[in-house]
């Protein structure tokens, strides 16, 4: 049952089994970044392996911290997004070595950086660049990939719909965490596990187009009317879990959200991904 349907004292008896044909309608295919027996250029943590032509991304004059890199030929490509990324190359994630932005600030920009590098041949390790110290960095993990199936947050209208009953809303939160495996949600892809608001498709669109959305007044605004519809365009590239392997920890063991346009994603674009930090 639903935090609102708690809260109002609806009573409901629909059981997981009688509403899982529609479940599974709604599940996307999303690919778990799980920890690799052996070296490999995905990971999460340590440096960057970079080429001659790599420059370290700076935001108000200091170097970003690093939080991992894909090996795009790696990436499975069973499901249609995976197919849309770079065949070859490498993706860098990086952010705000302080986590002093969350997403919902336009000023905010920056504050992340998603990078594409074609060039993988003659690679070889950064070093750390002046602003950053080796407390700045986050022990390695490599990384390999599994294909799963992922399901809405419990709250999406498309859940709370269903009108499971409590007991079977609580095996439904079960469901959704066991292609998991009890491992760090680490993934491309698929629906996010969000730790608050379902709704980082509409920030992403609004905060990249000036809207701040640290309160209501900007989701109410008249200018977010009228940009409401291109939230649709918005797909989850990656959703980074805190990790105590690795010593990650987003605010209080939350979730970092990058998020893209499906045409940028087509295009091999990334320059304008939005990240959305979300915690307890």
């Amino acid at each position: 049952m639903s935090f609102f349907k708690r809260m109002f004292g609806i009573q409901t008896s629909k059981s997981l089994s009688s509403a899982l044909e529609d479940i599974n309608r709604l599940r996307k295919p999303a690919i778990h970044l799980v920890p690799s027996g052996n070296e490999s250029l995905s990971k999460l943590g340590g440096l960057p392996l970079i080429s001659t032509s790599f420059v370290w991304p700076i935001w108000n004059n200091q170097p970003l911290a690093f939080l991992g890199q894909i090996d795009l030929s790696s990436v499975p490509r069973n499901i249609e997004l995976s197919k849309l990324l770079p065949p070859n190359g490498l993706l860098y994630i990086f952010y705000d070595k302080e986590q002093g932005t969350w997403g919902f600030d336009p000023n905010d920009k920056g504050s992340w950086k998603v990078l594409y590098e074609s060039n993988t041949t003659d690679l070889k390790a950064s070093t750390l660049p002046d602003g950053l110290s080796n407390e700045d960095l986050y022990p390695e993990k490599h990384l390999s990939f599994k294909d799963i199936l992922t399901y809405p947050d419990g709250l999406d209208d498309e859940i709370n719909d269903l009108n499971l009953s409590e007991s079977d809303f609580d095996k439904y939160v079960d469901l959704q965490s066991e292609p998991f495996a009890g491992m760090p949600t680490h993934q491309l892809f698929g629906h996010p596990l969000p730790i608050q608001s379902n709704d980082m498709d509409l920030e992403a669109q609004l905060v990249s187009n000036g809207i701040y959305c640290g309160g209501p007044e900007g989701y109410n605004s008249e200018k977010a009317k009228k940009l409401e519809s291109g939230r649709s365009q918005w797909i989850m590239l990656l959703q980074i879990d805190s990790d105590d392997d690795i010593g990650m920890m987003w605010g209080d063991a939350g979730k970092l959200y990058f998020w893209i346009k499906k045409s940028d994603l087509i295009e091999g674009v990334f320059d304008n991904v939005w990240m959305v930090l979300q915690c307890g």
